[in-house]
């Protein structure tokens, strides 16, 4: 049976995500068939591939894919005006 996942659980998850990376969460969004939406920013400088990368193997490594079924995307939040 597939565990639907709380956006609760991956704002604790990018929580953990070490500091000195600088993350910064922005959004977070999960609907009922466990599509994970993550975005973030990191200030002083523009998000690169290498950090969404990093961002999202750190939360795959933290979940269990055969219990919960998600997809998983990592996100630049973008420019905010």
């Amino acid at each position: 049976m597939k565990v639907m996942i709380e956006k609760s659980t991956i704002e604790q998850i990018v929580a953990e995500y070490p500091q000195e990376n600088g993350v910064v969460l922005k959004d977070v969004k999960v609907n009922k068939a466990n599509n994970v939406k993550i975005f973030f920013d990191i200030p002083g400088r523009p998000v690169c591939i290498d950090d969404c990368v990093a961002l999202s193997r750190f939360v795959e490594s933290r979940l269990d894919r055969d219990r919960e079924d998600f997809s998983l995307m990592v996100s630049s939040a973008g420019k905010e005006e």
